[in-house]
């Protein structure tokens, strides 16, 4: 399993966001879950953060917020 460089705090979290807000909705995107597979997906949503600590991003095929930090430009 690959290992994720998950962002700790709010700031980073906050630098991850700004670094997406400009990605388009539908852009292709590879998402690794939990187990470390990698799915090939699309955005639905600008990114935003989650309860005030967590970035996160809507995806096609995927119920609720993914986050941000799990999801990759394809």
């Amino acid at each position: 399993m690959k290992s994720l460089k998950i962002p700790s705090g709010k700031k980073a979290n906050e630098k991850l966001i700004e670094a997406w807000k400009d990605v388009p909705i539908g852009t292709p995107v590879v998402v690794t879950k939990d187990r470390g597979e990698e799915l090939s997906m699309k955005t639905e949503s600008a990114p935003f953060m989650l309860g005030g600590h967590t970035a996160c991003i809507m995806l096609d095929g995927i119920s609720g917020a993914y986050a941000l930090s799990r999801v990759r430009r394809a």
